[in-house]
């Protein structure tokens, strides 16, 4: 085999096997709650690719992210600050949820299984009607 046909079949390979971390590794995205609003309101993610979501909580009011009703599979809650978060009539009801108090933020991972567009809001009484809300597309 000579130098070029050699050269060409390893470029080859090592395309074949190297994998973007970008298609393989989770979704990393970074919301900031603010007094009333998230930002960005919008959020686009690949379906049955993990997902990281980062909430910081940039206001000065307790908020959380949650979203009422989507398919998911692998939900695991990283430094949640839950304790005595108020959730008005949606405890025990979100299939989807983590909070930060004033300054702090929380990790939500989750692998989305079906395409569609779902609402996220605060649950905190109040919150979601002032303007809490925004949509996770799915794709």
């Amino acid at each position: 085999m000579n130098r070029l046909a050699a050269s060409i079949l390893g470029a080859a390979l090592l395309a074949a096997c190297a994998g973007s971390p970008t298609s393989t590794g989770p979704q990393t995205i970074t919301i900031k709650a603010v007094d009333i609003a998230y930002d960005p309101a919008t959020i686009e993610v690949a379906g049955g690719r993990p997902v990281r979501l980062t909430m910081e909580n940039a206001g000065a009011l307790e908020h959380d992210w949650s979203i009422k009703t989507i398919s998911v599979r692998d939900v695991r809650e990283i430094n949640s600050e839950a304790g005595g978060h108020d959730m008005g009539s949606m405890n025990n009801t979100l299939d989807l949820h983590t909070s930060a108090e004033p300054g702090g933020s929380s990790v939500l991972e989750f692998t989305p299984t079906e395409a569609g567009t779902y609402e996220f809001f605060c649950t905190v009484p109040g919150h979601k009607e002032a303007g809490a809300v925004g949509t996770l597309i799915v794709k």
